[in-house]
């Protein structure tokens, strides 16, 4: 059968610094997510030799045996980090705790892909994902574990133990479904993170790694090892797999539509080149300090990520990612040695029954504890973040002056605020007044709200949470009918997608051409760390440049030379830069009282 290969502890060395370099130090390393998936596909080796090693020895799968182990193997460091980390981030609390009970069960239940899934969580925000989102991919690896040893068992009473080769490559038929499902419900509109989490779509990783074991078992020949030697191949499967880290970040659409899956293929094809002796890589991967990496990769990854997350929350004025990188590296791998030698070891080596059975008490009062303190943690823990608390009221300060007021009538001599639009000449305009001003947003401009109504007294805000340009022309034309529409009118969208992200390319200039001319129209240049940010803020400029009655707001030049203007998601905004949104309104008024057409060159993020 397939033999031990030490190199293979290296490749998970390699793979545990790829993902905690990516949540350290994302800009060194765009691709570092893709460790997780050369675990994946890892697991799927390692699991399916074992299983067929055992029914090929033994004649039969002792399942019962195979989730004992598996338990052995896991459990222990996954629930004493869970654990842990929910005592001490309960009492820390923090935006990313939010839902604690939520995540701390699933984690604890191997549910936790599908929690964030059905909860709308995201693993790619800019804020940050939540404490326990790195249980995902563990939640996925014991999902295949718990049905894996199932089909071993059906397809080799189906097709027999000779027809190996035939069910490795059923695994890679199965392996490309899955990322044709990934590419299919992918939607570069949307957050990728339902495809990312999705046990359906992220299977490809584990069924590469079992269709490598079926492959390599199906070459033997009378019970020998598979001991055909690999050429330079894998090297070129090695680069694929360093290339993905390096360059294909987990924005890029491409990394959903093949890039995943492409490195994955190489991972598995990388395997069997070390299972055949590659020189290189096999010198280069069993090296001690990368198969050390290896051996502690599994205590390494559960703790780094609460491990930034609390640092993150502890030290606020170390809240740059290098900066709590820099902390969280050394006490990470800390705690990944010690878990590792005092927890993960000792029961998988000598099981429940040997370390606790003598211990029986203690063990009792451990276990009270623990209860008591997850408990009360769970308890106290926050239910709505900063951002959502804030918008929740600024909504609710909205809501208690839901009517608009109409415009004021201006004087017969005050032609500037009676007519703000382009018919005005520059030289008899003026900065109107509030209460012939209307802003219509999104999340951004409902944030804004206040600092915006101290600039501009009696102006009429309507903003409100993941609004996008679709729902302007509804808003606009309800304000119109109470005859509440002011001379200037403010939009304030983009940061959820451009307008043709509806799907209609002229919605933006059938909005405009329904305000008409004789309006001012302001259109806030949106910013964000979004992959259609490019185009939001291009329709924005191009608008302001071929219609003389549309200026720009360059809120996204101000949000982008101080970010310490923007949330912990690094798109809405602090009071602080609330102001210097309001503050870019004024100036684009500013701007239409002097006749200057000047537009904001390109921003980007």
């Amino acid at each position: 059968m397939i033999p031990r290969l030490p190199a293979l502890d290296g490749l998970r060395g390699v793979a545990v610094v790829a993902v905690v370099l990516y949540h350290f130090f994302g800009d060194a390393l765009p691709g570092g997510y893709l460790g997780v998936d050369v675990f994946f596909v890892l697991s799927g080796f390692l699991i399916t030799s074992l299983l067929v090693r055992e029914r090929t020895g033994t004649g039969r799968i002792n399942l019962k045996r195979f989730w004992l182990k598996r338990a052995r193997r896991i459990l222990p460091a996954a629930v004493f980090v869970a654990t842990v980390t929910a005592v001490v981030a309960g009492f820390v609390g923090g935006d990313r705790t939010v839902g604690l009970d939520r995540q701390y069960l699933s984690s604890l239940f191997f549910f936790n892909n599908w929690a964030q899934i059905i909860a709308s969580k995201s693993y790619f925000a800019s804020g940050g994902a939540e404490i326990f989102a790195h249980y995902w991919s563990l939640s996925v690896e014991e999902q295949f574990y718990l049905v894996w040893p199932l089909v071993i068992l059906a397809v080799v009473a189906l097709a027999g133990a000779r027809r190996l080769r035939a069910a490795a490559i059923g695994c890679v038929v199965a392996a490309l479904a899955s990322a044709a499902w990934m590419a299919t419900l992918f939607d570069p509109a949307e957050d990728p993170s339902r495809v990312y989490y999705g046990t359906d779509t992220h299977a490809f990783g584990l069924l590469f790694g079992a269709a490598a074991a079926l492959w390599l078992c199906s070459q033997e020949r009378g019970g020998l090892i598979w001991r055909r030697r690999a050429g330079n191949w894998p090297l070129a499967a090695a680069a694929v797999v360093i290339v993905g880290m390096v360059a294909l970040p987990d924005s890029s659409p491409v990394a959903y539509r093949g890039g995943i899956v492409a490195v994955s293929a190489a991972t598995a094809l990388l395997i069997v080149g070390l299972a055949g002796r590659q020189p290189l890589l096999t010198t280069v991967l069993a090296n001690p300090v990368l198969r050390r990496l290896g051996a502690v990769s599994f205590s390494l990854y559960l703790w780094h990520w609460p491990v930034v997350v609390i640092t993150d929350e502890l030290l606020p004025d170390w809240a740059t990612r290098t900066g709590v990188g820099i902390i969280a590296l050394p006490i990470s791998y800390l705690l990944a040695e010690i878990t590792f030698t005092y927890v993960e070891e000792p029961l998988r080596r000598r099981g429940y029954r040997a370390v606790f059975g003598p211990r029986v008490r203690s063990t009792a009062i451990a276990a009270l504890v623990a209860v008591v303190a997850v408990t009360t943690a769970l308890v106290k823990a926050p239910d709505q973040t900063g951002l959502e608390a804030d918008l929740q009221a600024a909504a609710q300060r909205q809501a208690e002056n839901a009517q608009p007021a109409r415009p004021v009538p201006a004087d017969d001599g005050d032609a500037a605020t009676a007519d703000a639009g382009s018919k005005v000449a520059p030289d008899k305009r003026r900065m109107p007044a509030g209460d012939r001003m209307t802003a219509v947003g999104d999340s951004v401009m409902l944030a804004s709200m206040d600092a915006l109504q101290t600039e501009f007294p009696g102006i009429y805000v309507d903003g409100a949470v993941s609004r996008h340009w679709m729902d302007a022309p509804g808003i606009l034309d309800d304000l119109d009918a109470q005859g509440a529409l002011g001379d200037v009118v403010v939009l304030g969208f983009g940061t959820n997608g451009p307008s043709d992200g509806a799907g209609d390319e002229q919605l933006l200039d059938r909005v405009l051409d329904r305000l008409g001319e004789d309006r001012t129209v302001v259109l806030v240049l949106p910013y964000g760390d979004r992959w259609y940010m490019p185009d939001a803020e291009s329709e924005v400029r191009e608008e302001a440049d071929r219609r003389p009655n549309v200026f720009v707001a360059d809120w996204c030049h101000a949000a982008k030379a101080d970010q310490s203007k923007l949330r912990e998601d690094l798109v809405h905004p602090t009071p602080e830069g609330a102001s210097a949104y309001a503050h870019a309104v004024r100036t684009a008024l500013e701007h239409w009282r002097a006749g200057d057409r000047t537009v904001p060159g390109v921003c980007g993020v």
